[in-house]
């Protein structure tokens, strides 16, 4: 036999337990006590039981009143617990979110993003993977990222983009190089002329450099001089002479540029556009959802730092 029990009348049981009168426990809810007699007797035309004894001065669980008290306190303990705890979740109180980003992304929005969070949200984990775009995508469809801050490089119609903005690549060079020679915009071309400091194969710069000199057409010949991990040591490098290196645009602020001059690339295979990826088939979390929009106040923040992107 299905018994239609609501939560209303459970919890006005328990308050009336707990205070001993009907007139505190109807205060503890917000109703009037004839009201809040009417949720008792509901509760008990349900049950087909008599719960309270009741005198004009006092209340007393009748043994039927003392079982049903002993079975739902805990249930009802519960509920209300697992209540709490999905509207600290929407209410962005606590919770966990794992954040993929490309290391350009990782350098210059995420500490801001995740500070500010982090301050407004104490409760709240993040967890950032810091990896290239081909690896983001593979992580997010595998569910081991809820979302990444990265390239669109391909059609992908399982994962939807939230464009972030435009970047681009740009020259890096030592003061006083011939390419920083007045000139506002270069091409790959002119740093193809020159010793290379790139950075590694799988990150999402080298894929652009090396698919824009493949179809370069009679392009110089360059010797690759170094291969580097991180933006930090390409600069360094460039800095003591030992090359050029092609950077994102959207590092630069975030890296020790003393000394050194920084020109964007022009051509449209220098270009690409950063946004946020996740996956259709899933719905941000609210805790995801507040990170996102930290990233992109993070990314109107640091605009003004960059340098323009070439017009088309």
């Amino acid at each position: 036999m299905a018994i239609n029990i609501k939560y209303r009348p459970l919890k006005a049981f328990l308050l009336a337990v707990d205070s001993g009168s009907f007139t505190h426990a109807a205060n503890q809810l917000g109703v009037t006590q004839p009201s809040f007699t009417a949720l008792i007797q509901d509760l008990e035309d349900v049950l087909g039981l008599r719960l309270f004894e009741r005198t004009t001065r006092a209340i007393s669980l009748t043994s039927a009143g003392r079982d049903f008290h002993s079975r739902v306190q805990r249930p009802i303990a519960d509920l209300e617990e697992a209540y709490r705890s999905l509207a600290d979740l929407a209410a962005v109180r606590r919770g966990n979110v794992a954040l993929g980003a490309l290391p350009s992304a990782a350098l210059s929005l995420l500490p801001a993003a995740v500070g500010e969070l982090r301050r407004a949200h104490p409760a709240l984990k993040v967890r950032v993977v810091e990896a290239h775009n081909d690896e983001l995508l593979a992580m997010l469809r595998t569910n081991q990222i809820e979302f990444a801050v990265a390239a669109q490089t391909e059609s992908a119609p399982d994962l939807a983009f939230t464009p972030l903005g435009q970047d681009c690549f740009c020259a890096v060079y030592p003061a006083g190089h011939p390419l920083g020679a007045d000139r506002k915009v270069l091409h790959w071309r002119d740093v193809l002329r020159y010793d290379l400091i790139l950075l590694s194969q799988g990150s999402h710069a080298r894929q652009q450099f090396d698919r824009a000199v493949r179809d370069e057409t009679g392009a110089p010949a360059t010797a690759l001089r170094y291969d580097v991990t991180h933006m930090g040591t390409a600069a360094g490098m460039v800095r003591q002479g030992l090359g050029v290196s092609v950077l994102p645009r959207l590092a630069l602020p975030e890296l020790n540029l003393a000394g050194l001059g920084c020109t964007p690339l022009g051509d449209a295979s220098a270009r690409r556009d950063i946004g946020l990826l996740h996956r259709r088939d899933r719905t941000l979390s609210p805790a995801a959802q507040a990170l996102a929009a930290q990233l992109k106040k993070a990314m109107a923040e640091i605009q003004p730092r960059l340098l323009s992107v070439p017009a088309a």
